[in-house]
């Protein structure tokens, strides 16, 4: 007679070997899980490195571009100094002409080559301080003479126009300082004009 059922311990599966192989199929899924957790760990702190790389890239390209443009914007600083002091001889010349050489043509020409030189510069960005009557700021005036008085220091005299080159002081105003000017005596337009007629 022949038996259907095999006997126990002849390679049959028990109750016991399936939960073994269920426990070490739990295991192995958990293991599995662990190790997708990890790699998606390592995958979000890549992405951010990449991220964080991405942007110290961009920041870096807008300093260069803001270094270069701050270059070129100031790089004839300079030349423009320089240059200031011929608008400074131009400046002491026509304070000491007399003014019979005025109306004479080749003064004239030069006249219009100063106004000529100014006009370069201001192109360039460049601008005179405004410095006579204002309080004195060591950041646009340099005080080369003092007044006594009291108050605050103004600036009471000009020796030396000060420049700016766009937002930076390219040389400073050398200034006497001294106390705030009197304002000027005001004519009273208003006032009645009489023409007095001697009869």
């Amino acid at each position: 007679m022949t038996d259907d059922n095999p006997p126990a311990g002849d390679g049959a599966p028990t109750a016991r070997d399936g939960r073994a192989e269920v426990r070490e199929l739990e295991r192995q899924l958990e293991e599995a899980r662990t190790q997708v957790r990890e790699a998606e760990a390592r995958a979000a702190e890549n992405l951010d490195r990449w991220q964080r790389a991405q942007a110290d890239l961009a920041n870096f390209k807008r300093r260069v571009q803001f270094d270069r443009d701050l270059d070129q914007k100031y790089a004839s600083a300079q030349v423009l100094a320089d240059f200031l002091r011929v608008l400074d001889g131009f400046d002491r010349a026509w304070k000491s002409l007399p003014s019979s050489l005025r109306m004479l043509s080749w003064i004239e020409g030069l006249m219009m080559l100063d106004r000529q030189a100014q006009a370069i510069v201001e192109r360039y960005g460049v601008r005179p301080i405004e410095a006579h009557g204002k309080p004195f700021d060591p950041r646009f005036h340099e005080a080369v003479a003092s007044d006594t008085g009291d108050g605050n220091d103004h600036v009471v005299e000009i020796f030396q126009m000060g420049y700016e080159l766009h937002e930076r002081v390219l040389r400073p105003a050398l200034v006497r300082v001294g106390p705030k000017p009197a304002p000027p005596p005001e004519d009273d337009a208003s006032a009645p004009q009489h023409d007095h007629v001697d009869g």
